[in-house]
């Protein structure tokens, strides 16, 4: 099998309508172009990069100085810990983190058919929307979208990868038990 034209290191296995030579899989997908490569079998359209890293959210001063920002905070992880409940603790912070990241697609990346293929995941992004509509109405869109960039910065900044943030939730806001009202264990 002949080398790859372009770096001329690796096999090459792919036919190039461009270069009309045998490229290797690698300089295939680093040199492809749509405006070169879209009749070609092996060009896919990228995804669009959702940077969840790089969203706006209130800083956590002022969250820590403003009494109604709080309490919205509290009405979204306290329903949290609901489902975490209704689930028998059997939810993770990676489900959490990803119910947010749907969150993050409806309210900042204005994605409308924000779904996933994890039903847990879709239930409890289901129970969070609810609890936005009831516990947040007079809150702006804008503003929403901080807050949950905000618990998503946290959430992501506590959690090591099993349920620190859940636990922690638990412990600080409750279980939430109807609008407005929240359940704190016993300490």
């Amino acid at each position: 099998m002949a080398k790859c034209s372009i770096c001329t290191y690796r096999k090459g296995k792919r036919y190039c309508k461009i270069s009309e030579t045998v490229i290797c899989s690698l300089c295939c997908g680093e040199s492809r172009k749509k405006e070169t490569c879209m009749g070609c079998h092996y060009y896919r359209e990228p995804k669009p990069e959702k940077k969840y890293k790089d969203f706006p959210m209130f800083s956590l001063q002022r969250m820590e100085a403003d009494i109604d920002l709080q309490r919205y905070a509290n009405a979204i992880e306290s329903t949290f810990c609901a489902f975490d409940q209704s689930e028998n603790q059997r939810l993770s912070d990676p489900t959490v983190l990803s119910i947010l990241e749907l969150l993050l697609d409806k309210y900042h990346f204005k994605q409308n058919d924000a779904a996933t293929d994890d039903n847990l995941v879709n239930k409890g992004f289901t129970l969070v929307l609810r609890t936005i509509k009831e516990d947040l109405a007079e809150l702006p869109e804008d503003s929403i979208t901080r807050l949950i960039g905000t618990i998503y910065f946290v959430a992501k900044r506590r959690s090591k990868g099993s349920r620190e943030y859940l636990d922690f939730i638990h412990r600080l806001v409750g279980i939430k038990i109807a609008s407005g009202l929240r359940v704190l264990p016993n300490l």
